[in-house]
This record gives C-alpha cells, structure tokens and sequence, in this order.
C-alpha cells in the first residue's frame, strides 16, 4: 500500500500550524463558506434575486438520470482532496487555494448580486430511484444562490489539480477529465443550475487561475508570463521587483562605467595566432566579443533585460555590432547580429565575427531592409506606435528579433577602429538591450610603481553603459573583472564560452 507523505497519526491541534500540517488550515474555508451560504439563504429573500434563464435553458431537456453524476460529485470532491492530502500536498494546495478563492468570489457575488433559477420541473414524469433522489435534492437545496455555480467551479478547481499534476498517469487524467465534465453537464439536465451558472463558474475559475497560478502555467515550452524571447523571473527580491515599476525607462536608469585592458600578452597572443593562422586571423574586437559573450553566459544576471515595467531572463546570449560599408561620409552603415552557441570559442565567434562584416560589406541585413521598406509606408506615427505596443509586450514577430540589434544581449560600437576613443553612448528605450561597451582606440601609457619608477603599458579602453536596474553594482563589478580578465589572457577563450573560469 502506497505510504503518505506525512504521517497524519501526529497530527494535534497544537501542531496543525507547523510545516508538516499547516496546509489542513486551508480546510477551513469550508466552515466559513457554509456558515456564510447559510446566512446569506436566510437574510436574502428570494423576492430580492436576479432571475438567471437563457435560451439555452429551454433547449437542455430535464433528464434525471443525470442525478448519478450530479451526486458523485460528493466522491469526486473527497474523494480527490483526501487522496492529494495524503500523496501530494502540492497539488492538494493548489486545489484548495482555488476552492478557497472561489468561496470567497462566489459569496460576495450571492451577496451583491443574488441570483435565483426557476428551472425545475413541476412534477416528475417517471418515478424510479433517481427521481426519487432529485426530490430529495429539491427539498433540501433551495433555487437561490446559484450564479456562478459552485458544483462547477469547484469540480474545475480538483480538477486542474489532477491535471497538471505530474505523477498521475494519462489514462487517470483523462478518466477524471471525462469524469469532470459529465458533472458539470449534469448541473444543467437536472435543472440545478442555469447555462449561464456554468459559464460563470467557468469564468470564475479562469480568472482565479490566472491570479492564483498564472505565474506556473505554461504554454508550450514557456510558462505563463514568459516572452518569446525571455523568462519571466519570478523570485527576484523587493528592490529589483519595485525599481522597474518607479524607473520605468531604461535610458533613465544608466550606469556609466569605463575599463582599462592590459594588452601586453593579448597583442602577443593575436600576433602569434595570426602568424600560425594566417587564413583565420583575428582581431582585438574579435577577441572583446568573445570575452564579453563568455562573461554574458557564465554570469547570467548581466542578460537579464526590463519590458513593460517586469524583469525577464533572456533565452540566448547575442551580440551586435555596426559594420561601415565604406569609410566615407556618405557610406552606408548595416548591422550585424551574432548568437553565442554553447560550443563556441574565440575561433568560432571570431568567424561569425568575419562572416558577418563580409555578409554586411556586400549587402543590407534584415533589419535595415525592414527600415528601407517602412520608410516608403504612409501613416508612420500609427506604425511606430504599434511597433512600440508590440515591443513592450514582448508580442514582436521572432523574425523582427532576430534581425535588430537593439533586441540583443549586448551592443558594441568599435570606434577604435576609427582612431577614436571611448566615449558614453545611451541605451534605448526600445527593445530589450540592456548593455552596450563601446572600445576604444590602443594607447601607451605611463605607469608609476612605488618608487616613482614609469613604464609604458600598452592599454586598451572599454566604456560600458548597462541598465543598473537589472542587477547591483557588487555583481556588475565582478562581471567587469572577469570580462578584464579574459581579454587580458586569450588562452582562456580558446575553451567553450560555458567552461567557468576562476577570477
């Protein structure tokens, strides 16, 4: 015999709030219902209830064979909770919980707006068992209080219980389903209930279901809150849950922050692999990207983003950057997007890297084509606001994500490689980049020991602009640390981006 997860033969008053019992408390919002039900009989007349009747009343027919799955019920309901008490305390708090919210909707609902059907019949037309039963319902369950129905809300309730429950096999889901939705059926062919009763029950149960469990409900391969293209955190503390709520613009929440880079054994490092590979060479903004990307994956706070006021983890580890068709004024800029596999290294990003300027060098990307074409649409205010709408929600098409750059887990912007140096760059209120590193131009530049000594470093500046809403400074300063490290020790971008590394 299968053995319960909590041993019920200690249960005492005394400990019914521990850890092990506390869940029973839930129990008792069947006392306050029926006592407030039996209150609500008795001080609301019948004279004062909403009449509730459809069309759909008239065509349902009186059956009272109905009564057998009306009346199982009663099994249904204990029988289901008893056994979730005594084998899965998760899914039998999660039962109650809704039975617990509907209790509460459904007495304010009777009390505000009363409801009474006057769908029995007059008289029976056969007498047997069932009818006999009927007429003991009748006599003893009165025609008031009954929208939305509760004999629907909560089979709904054990239901989703029984249902998303992981344990219990498909043949004894589909059994209870089956089982389900003959009682809810019944309530009708018995005259308990009106169809607009179920329907209500029906959406009581939704919107309690939304509330209550919404955050653990899922849609395919994503839960319920999730975007297309990030998790909805859901155990975030206090600050980062409130922040985004009263900062809710990403390009009012900037934290500007520069770097300096050690190229002593990072020039030598490109100088020798570039003589060993001269048909696969590399470059300092090659050898960035890929530190940044391996910095993105092993400290995953720094690809989190905010949309619509809510903080989400973003699914893939991407970068882009802009690519100069030609140094002229007038040359055209494209963009490039790049997205980090788990098996990637410096030589594999660093041939994205190549793939991508050469790909942007001969033709427009995606995106900008997207732009080239919109520019020649009328009404672009409506355009733009509906974009923005898309946007915030996290409803834009998969094909306009993977094409913008802004929709990415960092931006760079290579101005060393037009002799400038760094400098601060905003970041968007569009889209989801959370992130953008600007590098700079290579200096020499004096360094002084204790004793007053100078030497020359070769160095390397990075400027980083980052949304401070979506982690803290302590995290951002070690993310920069390891981000420093790499770059000034290539050797540990030759193993995949998601090997750890000690800084």
């Amino acid at each position: 015999m299968k053995k319960p997860v909590v041993d019920y033969r200690k249960l005492r008053l005394s400990n019914i709030a521990s850890t092990e019992y506390r869940h029973l408390l839930l129990l008792l919002g069947w006392v306050g219902y029926f006592f407030m039900y039996f209150v609500t009989e008795r001080v609301i007349p019948e004279s004062a209830c909403h009449v509730v009747h459809s069309k759909v009343d008239d065509m349902i027919p009186f059956n009272e064979y109905f009564v057998l799955f009306y009346v199982s019920w009663y099994i249904f309901m204990a029988g289901s909770l008893l056994y979730l008490a005594l084998y899965d305390i998760k899914s039998f708090i999660r039962a109650e919980k809704l039975v617990l919210g509907m209790q509460i909707t459904a007495v304010i609902i009777y009390i505000v707006w009363p409801s009474v059907q006057y769908l029995r019949p007059d008289h029976f037309e056969n007498s047997n068992f069932c009818t006999w039963l009927m007429g003991i319902i009748y006599s003893a369950d009165t025609p008031t209080g009954v929208c939305p129905s509760l004999h629907v809300g909560y089979t709904l309730a054990v239901l989703s219980a029984w249902i998303t429950r992981k344990e219990s096999k498909l043949w004894k889901k589909f059994m209870m389903t089956a089982w389900a939705v003959m009682i809810c059926i019944s309530v009708c062919f018995v005259k308990q209930h009106s169809f607009i009763d179920v329907l209500a029950a029906i959406a009581m149960y939704t919107a309690l279901e939304l509330v209550i469990n919404g955050r653990n409900i899922k849609l395919g391969n994503r839960r319920w809150g999730d975007r297309i293209d990030g998790k909805l955190l859901r155990d975030v503390d206090a600050m980062h849950y409130v922040m985004p709520l009263m900062y809710p613009n990403r390009c009012d929440n900037e934290a500007f922050m520069t770097m300096s880079i050690d190229l002593s054994e990072t020039e030598r490092y490109i100088h020798e692999h570039n003589k060993l590979h001269p048909e696969h060479r590399i470059s300092i903004f090659d050898l960035v990207i890929a530190a940044t990307l391996k910095t993105i994956n092993l400290r995953p706070q720094m690809n989190r983003f905010i949309a619509n006021q809510t903080l989400y983890q973003r699914n893939n580890v991407t970068a882009a950057f802009t690519v100069k068709k030609n140094f002229k004024d007038d040359g055209d800029e494209t963009l490039a997007r790049i997205v980090a596999e788990e098996g990637d290294n410096l030589e594999s990003i660093s041939k994205k890297v190549r793939d991508q300027i050469a790909l942007c060098k001969t033709q427009d990307d995606e995106s900008t084509d997207a732009m080239n074409f919109i520019k020649h649409l009328p009404a672009k205010h409506v355009l733009g606001a509906f974009a923005r709408f898309l946007d915030k929600h996290g409803w834009m098409p998969q094909s306009v994500i993977a094409t913008d750059p802004y929709q990415c887990s960092v931006v760079l912007s290579n101005l060393g490689s037009l002799g400038m140096n760094i400098g601060y760059h905003h970041l968007m209120n569009w889209g989801t980049n959370s992130i953008f590193i600007i590098v700079g131009s290579k200096i020499n530049r004096p360094h002084f020991d204790a004793e007053g000594n100078i030497t020359m470093k070769r160095e390397l500046d990075l400027s980083f602009t980052i949304d401070e809403r979506i982690s803290d400074g302590f995290y951002y300063g070690r993310s920069l640390k390891l981000l420093k490290k790499l770059v000034e020790n290539p050797t540990l971008l030759e193993a995949p981006l998601t090997e750890e590394v000690k800084y």
